[in-house]
């Protein structure tokens, strides 16, 4: 329980749970790396996280759920598109970060 009456602030990519297998330490350029094993591309499990990632990162939201692939191709666009967001910590990423895009459709390379 907590003593003091503030609000508690955590960013969504901090609560283990919600970014599990993925380290919150690694930088999006490392997360791209960890993803760059064919095996992880399709594992279902990433989907979740990695969609939690990609939103704050982008602001994107999806007509439907999308693919893990479509995901980190999402992910390594912005980072192509602004590539300091490459050293960002993925417990760095917090809402407030979120760029206003209202919908998002990612262009297939």
């Amino acid at each position: 329980m907590r003593s003091d009456s503030g609000p508690i602030t955590r960013n969504l990519a901090t609560i283990p749970s919600l970014t599990d297998p993925i380290n919150t330490d690694w930088t999006i350029t490392q997360l791209l790396e960890w993803l760059s094993d064919d095996a992880r591309q399709h594992d279902v499990a990433l989907q979740h996280p990695l969609a939690r990632i990609e939103a704050l990162m982008t602001g994107a939201r999806w007509a439907r759920t999308p693919s893990t692939v479509a995901l980190i191709r999402s992910i390594a666009a912005a980072v192509h598109d602004d590539p300091t967001r490459g050293s960002l910590r993925i417990g760095e990423l917090s809402p407030q970060q979120e760029p206003g895009v209202p919908e998002r459709i990612p262009q297939l390379a």
